[in-house]
């Protein structure tokens, strides 16, 4: 099922500072969604009242917001569900340290990529999937003391598959796993690395290449080799599948 199928008139906050900026992504979001309730703020505590009395489909928002702090307008995301689309071209390290308190699904250099790729990262976003642009990835540091052989090959496999946010049952689905074991593996994997929440664990991902982000998809290398190595020896797969 398209993505527009699933969210054929989805609720969209926008909070930029910059109204041009706020009506450009709208527009955007109209072209893809024509139906979809869209609400624009320029102010952060606007956002976060909206949002707060109706929780939406997907939240876009800019890092330098002129009444808040930081990024303190994303605090509130950190231990929710809420799909978040992070438009910025800063690439300064403070930015990138905040960054890696919160949780998002994505980060967008509009500057980089324009309004051209801003559909594709949209569609990512609202279900979950990460979406980084290219230009980003250099400035997400790779955290500190984490080897990755303190993960067994089965954790790295699943790792493979869960870094882009896909949940439990979506893995199971790829990988021929219920998804109680993936969760299992999921829990294991977040205490070895000392990750606190999905945010954290789409970042290693993409930092220590389990997952490759570009426009036109997400990659699993991990997963994809799995499945070479079995077709080499003969097998089919078994049930394991990579979803479109």
């Amino acid at each position: 099922m398209s993505t527009a199928a699933k969210h054929p008139a989805p609720r969209i906050v926008i909070l930029k500072g910059d109204r041009l900026y706020g009506d450009l992504i709208c527009q955007q979001v109209k072209n893809l969604w024509r139906n979809a309730d869209v609400q624009a703020f320029q102010k952060g505590f606007d956002a976060l009242d909206s949002i707060q009395a109706t929780v939406p489909d997907l939240f876009i928002t800019g890092v330098k917001i002129e009444d808040m702090d930081g990024l303190e307008h994303l605090e509130p995301f950190i231990d929710t569900h809420l799909p978040v689309l992070v438009l910025t071209s800063r690439k300064d390290a403070r930015t990138f340290e905040l960054l890696r308190g919160i949780r998002y699904d994505g980060i967008y250099d509009g500057h980089a990529e324009g309004l051209e790729n801003l559909p594709a990262a949209l569609q990512q976003v609202i279900q979950r999937r990460l979406y980084v642009s290219p230009t980003m990835i250099p400035h997400l540091k790779r955290p500190k003391n984490i080897t990755l052989d303190a993960l067994t090959d089965k954790e790295q496999v699943v790792l493979s598959v869960i870094g882009d946010g896909s949940d439990d049952l979506q893995a199971s689905q790829r990988l021929g796993l219920s998804p109680h074991t993936v969760n299992t593996h999921r829990k294991s994997i977040m205490a070895k690395l000392k990750l606190h929440h999905k945010g954290q664990l789409m970042l290693h991902a993409l930092q220590q290449g389990y997952v490759w982000v570009t426009p036109q998809g997400v990659y699993y290398p991990g997963f994809q080799r799995r499945l070479q190595g079995a077709a080499a020896e003969g097998k089919s797969g078994g049930n394991e599948r990579v979803s479109a």
